[in-house]
């Protein structure tokens, strides 16, 4: 069916079920002035070319698999816990409910280590460095959260560190307002440190740790086992975003316990 054809009906659903927003997989994703308060995510350079020769079942497996990715930024960055999405893809259109993308991110599952307003906070600043980059380039960078001290004596300060004397406000992660700041730091080398109320404690921070005992998948360089093996070393919960391929990991006990996509681009065409 043309992909134009398949996104108009797609609307038509989500308008009819009073969706939360339409996920469309099909190229082209024109502006559509019949949906004005459904906000249209357009997820780019996805190769469903691949599916043609999977059974239906298997296509609608990885089809979930895809709107979940998209739940997960429609929660993380758009605020949205509740709801249907209608995805719409070149063989199909279905329903998701967002409360599956909520329940993956799990947030609940880190607060004995960090409060979930804060997790929240540092995720959503992560992933939107994945997205956008910085000055046009892709850049990797790691949040380590927890107490400072303990993270401090498993580290070193690489460099003058920008947020010493900072007043607090102005620290806060939880304040979208100082997330430029944070991104304009993220070019630099090692890692923010974050304490449990969701200050930004120190940047340019090189963490001091072996990696013994750490078994990470394939392609995950220094960032990453550095990142699994402090929260193997003390209690912390470790963020990172990759340079290569974009994805967001949350790390706890010495492992990757979630993987965000971050090639879903959140695009409002109402």
């Amino acid at each position: 069916m043309n992909g134009d054809l398949m996104l108009a009906t797609a609307c038509d659903v989500a308008v009819k079920i009073g969706a939360r927003a339409i996920v469309s997989f099909v190229e082209p994703a024109p502006v559509l002035a019949e949906v004005p308060d459904i906000p249209i995510i357009r997820v780019q350079e996805l190769q469903l070319d691949v599916l043609k020769d999977l059974t239906m079942h298997d296509i609608l497996e990885v089809s979930e698999r895809h709107m979940l990715d998209a739940a997960v930024h429609l929660y993380l960055r758009r605020n949205l816990e509740s709801g249907l999405v209608v995805g719409v893809f070149p063989y199909a259109v279905i329903l998701y409910d967002i409360e599956e993308g909520k329940n993956f991110i799990n947030l609940k599952d880190f607060s004995d280590i960090v409060p979930r307003e804060v997790l929240h906070a540092a995720l959503t600043l992560a992933l939107e460095i994945a997205v956008e980059g910085r000055e046009g380039r892709a850049i990797g960078t790691a949040f380590i959260i927890g107490d400072p001290e303990e993270i401090f004596r498993h580290s070193h300060q690489a460099i003058l560190n920008p947020y010493q004397g900072q007043p607090g406000t102005l620290r806060d992660i939880k304040n979208r307002d100082n997330w430029e700041s944070v991104k304009e730091f993220a070019q630099l080398d090692g890692v923010f440190v974050i304490d449990k109320t969701g200050e930004v404690r120190a940047a340019g921070r090189y963490l001091d740790v072996t990696g013994r005992g750490i078994s990470l998948p394939g392609g995950l360089g220094g960032r990453h086992r550095a990142t699994a093996s402090i929260t193997h070393e003390i209690p912390a919960i470790g963020i990172t975003v990759s340079e290569s391929g974009g994805m967001v990991r949350i790390f706890r006990d010495g492992n990757c316990k979630i993987s965000i996509r971050s090639d879903i681009r959140l695009r409002s065409d109402g």
